[in-house]
């Protein structure tokens, strides 16, 4: 049987974006090479793997999902076979990382900080992007771990929490808002005002989508001002008038605290997601890694605190 490890890529990619465009973008590969990877596969297992629809919509057969959990499966332990034989670099020890906005800013710094007291001689190297990017580049094995604010594909990748994020809703700082939290309105009760979005990918974007569906709304029910990924951006247009956010606590810490915006709980306790490392599942690591990872893992996370008639706590779908 002539399968390549290629093809399997490319197969997994278009699964995942259902696109053969976009996996082509993502392996620096032409719609026809990504066409071409897929019909040799799909002659090789001799099936049909996707299913072409009208509007270049795609849709994995029942085969192909089962190819699709086959093939993460074959890339992951060929991904663990290259790893197994590198030797630890005594020298420079280099530890890489992909991390999503909240984490890259406002987590890890200081966690590489820590662990720098402790290892002087370890280097970073870290790729910034929103969740989605950070996974990929994980997957990809451009980094060794990654920080993010969402877990996905969890038979590929193992999380750990690192700490629990408070999500918050921040406007303009003026007399009306002013007002209004003088009263102790909640965010949620905000989420009419014209409100600017971060965009698809982004941890912050996702749990936003989760909690709108927990208390019976979709973004489609919100007045969108505007898209941004940039948090300084958004912190600046909220600043300016331009619209309202539901941001991490975190993230938005030096606006509250500097009186740029004003913070709104959107619920009385919460809601809350959690920030992760994630790794591939079965990865062999050198000394180095191992020694952050441990390092991370007994770190104690932030514990937010609970009201015992309103533990909610954003949860993947």
């Amino acid at each position: 049987m002539d399968i390549s490890l290629r093809q399997l890529e490319a197969f997994i990619k278009v699964a995942e974006h259902r696109s053969f465009s976009k996996a082509g973008d993502e392996l620096f590969l032409s719609q026809s090479t990504i066409s071409s990877h897929v019909a040799q596969l799909e002659q090789s297992l001799q099936v049909t793997l996707i299913k072409r629809r009208e509007k270049k919509n795609i849709e994995l057969t029942e085969e192909g999902q089962r190819a699709y959990r086959a093939a993460q499966i074959i890339i992951n332990q060929a991904e663990m076979l290259q790893n197994m034989f590198r030797k630890e670099e005594a020298d420079q020890p280099l530890i890489s990382i992909a991390a999503s906005t909240v984490p890259s800013s406002y987590i890890l710094p200081d966690i590489m900080t820590g662990f720098s007291d402790i290892r002087p001689e370890c280097r970073f190297s870290v790729l910034d992007g929103d969740s989605s990017f950070a996974l990929e580049r994980l997957q990809n094995g451009e980094a060794v771990f990654a920080f993010v604010g969402t877990s996905s594909r969890k038979t590929i990748f193992s999380y750990h929490t690192v700490c629990r994020d408070r999500m918050v809703l921040i406007t303009q700082n003026n007399k009306e808002f002013a007002e209004k939290k003088e009263m102790g309105v909640l965010g949620n009760e905000l989420l009419e005002w014209p409100m600017i979005m971060r965009e698809s990918g982004s941890g912050t974007r996702r749990e936003t989508d989760n909690y709108l569906k927990s208390i019976g709304m979709s973004s489609a029910d919100l007045n969108v001002a505007g898209y941004m990924n940039n948090i300084e951006g958004i912190k600046s247009m909220v600043a300016a008038g331009k619209g309202t956010t539901i941001l991490s606590e975190r993230a938005a810490a030096d606006a509250i605290r500097d009186g740029r915006v004003l913070c709104f709980d959107l619920e009385e306790d919460g809601p809350y997601r959690d920030i992760y490392i994630a790794y591939l599942k079965n990865r062999s690591f050198t000394q180095t890694e191992q020694a952050f990872l441990n390092y991370v893992r007994n770190r104690s996370g932030e514990k937010p605190k609970q009201n015992k008639n309103n533990k909610k706590l954003l949860k993947e779908e």
